[in-house]
């Protein structure tokens, strides 16, 4: 897993290694995202492999919860409007996802 940005060393190894482990852990999205990448407030973006979106996750608290709502946004929804329709789907928000469309 490549992670890129603003990244300390205890930054890595409390918040970055065990979303990188669960990630690789998991065969979905082991195969589904290729890049953790840490804006300067340390707010975390994935870059998927398919699809032309960036998904925001915000804080690194509770990525679990936030990867199984992205579950799943990408079975009931992508699937049927196309998984380019959003360029940042943002799942920072408790039990809610903002996207924003692509032009």
């Amino acid at each position: 897993m490549v992670a890129t940005g603003h990244i300390s060393q205890q930054y890595a190894e409390q918040c970055l290694a065990p979303i990188g482990r669960y990630l690789q852990k998991n065969d979905f999205w082991n195969s589904q995202i290729e890049q953790i990448h840490v804006l300067s407030d340390t707010t975390v973006e994935l870059v998927p492999r398919v699809g032309n979106h960036v998904v925001y996750l915000g804080s690194a608290a509770d990525f679990e919860k936030k990867l199984a709502r992205l579950t799943v946004f990408y079975k009931k929804v992508l699937n049927e409007v196309g998984w380019n329709k959003y360029s940042r789907i943002n799942l920072e928000y408790d039990n809610q996802i903002v996207c924003t469309k692509s032009e």
